[in-house]
């Protein structure tokens, strides 16, 4: 009977560990889509001061503005991804 208990009592520790488990995966997975969806929100108001700031500059600045803009958000992206894969360790 005692062995009987034993093997009991270390399934429901098993049990309680996975349960933390995922708990933890479901953190870190609302974690994740915050990180996106912050990379969305900053995406969308760079753009929009783009969209306000180019048509009150000069022709010859707008090239320049857009290989900025672009960099931003690449280098966004790019923190993004590394946050995301920082997480998913």
């Amino acid at each position: 009977m005692n062995e009987f208990d034993e093997r009991q009592r270390k399934r429901r520790k098993y049990e309680r560990d996975q349960e933390d488990l995922q708990l933890i995966a479901q953190e870190k997975e609302k974690i994740i889509k915050k990180v996106w969806l912050n990379f969305s929100i900053l995406s969308l108001f760079l753009w929009i001061l783009y969209g306000t700031m180019v048509n009150s500059l000069k022709p010859e600045y707008v090239q320049v503005i857009v290989i900025i803009t672009l960099s931003v958000q690449i280098l966004l992206f790019i923190m993004a991804l590394l946050k995301r894969n920082k997480l998913r360790k």
